[in-house]
């Protein structure tokens, strides 16, 4: 019974820090996009 319990609260954690990664990698993905919409098509690098 003990081993039970202890595997379903393994896996809520597991399932909430899931979530929570899910939820920043959407986050970034967002404001990657609007990030490079203020950006030039395409950057121009130069040595100095």
């Amino acid at each position: 019974m003990q081993k039970n319990q202890v595997a379903r609260l393994l896996a809520y954690v597991t399932g909430m820090v899931n979530q929570q990664l899910l939820l920043q990698n959407e986050y970034l993905l967002a404001e990657n996009r609007i990030l490079r919409a203020h950006l030039p098509t395409r950057l121009l690098l130069t040595d100095p």
